[in-house]
């Protein structure tokens, strides 16, 4: 009976190696039983959840999908995995066009919100979705509704705080926002954006860090929006490159 078992065991070893042909008998048994065990052992993989935060240029519109499609083309193209979170699924008025298959349309994206709008909501959202990486594009519509830079600024750093208090450990990419037509409006976003490095560096820890994203660099309202405002096919390419350098690390 030993002799027996030795000679399983050297044929399993031989199988092992990629030398001996199939596996028969007790073999087999014995192979499956630590086939099971291993399985059981080795932990189950998470997809990082990824909420794309922001109004209407992250929420998109009937035939513009925003820059989640393109961003979540290249996370494919590149073998990252992520799953994108959130309580809408649409763009405005319409669904989200995109030719990505399987294209995950979840996000938090709510058409001419301004952070205090988001700021009150923000600790129901991260409830129900527990998001590990959030990018947050915000600050459009309060230069609209002519909000002040500090309320925008305080608001910011309060959604941070809330995200935390579902999950102390989530990663926070903060964009500088893409510009707009209006000459007065830009400047103002201009202003906004260059405050976003101090609040970066004033609320990002170890445990949950804060990055910059420049949207804005190289952003023409002219050629990459279809209103002065959204952006249109070539300006969602543009953001989704912008956030997928920033995240790819981070998945």
């Amino acid at each position: 009976m030993h002799r027996m078992r030795s000679q399983v065991w050297g044929a399993l070893g031989v199988a092992l190696l990629g030398c001996g042909g199939p596996l028969e008998g007790e073999a087999l048994e014995e192979l499956g039983t630590q086939e099971a065990g291993v399985a059981a052992l080795a932990p189950k993989k998470v997809l990082p959840k990824v909420m794309p935060l922001g109004d209407s240029i992250t929420q998109g519109a009937a035939g513009h999908a925003s820059y989640r499609c393109q961003l979540w083309q290249k996370l494919s193209a590149s073998g990252s995995r992520a799953n994108f979170v959130g309580t809408l699924s649409t763009g405005y008025l319409g669904a989200n066009t995109c030719s990505s298959v399987g294209f995950d349309r979840d996000h938090e994206g709510h058409w001419s919100w301004r952070t205090d709008q988001v700021l009150a909501n923000i600790s129901n959202w991260a409830a129900s979705t527990h998001p590990d990486l959030v990018l947050i594009h915000l600050g459009t519509n309060d230069t609209y509704h002519e909000q002040t830079e500090d309320s925008t600024v305080l608001e910011l750093e309060q959604i941070i705080d809330r995200l935390r208090v579902v999950n102390p450990r989530v990663k926070v990419f903060l964009a500088q926002v893409i510009p707009t037509a209006g000459a007065m409006l830009a400047l103002k976003l201009q202003s906004l954006n260059q405050r976003m490095p101090l609040l970066a560096a004033a609320k990002s820890t170890e445990d949950s860090p804060v990055y910059v994203v420049d949207q804005w660099t190289g952003f023409s309202p002219s050629t990459d929006t279809y209103d002065g405002v959204h952006p249109n096919l070539i300006g969602e390419e543009k953001m989704a490159e912008r956030w997928y350098q920033a995240i790819r690390e981070h998945l």
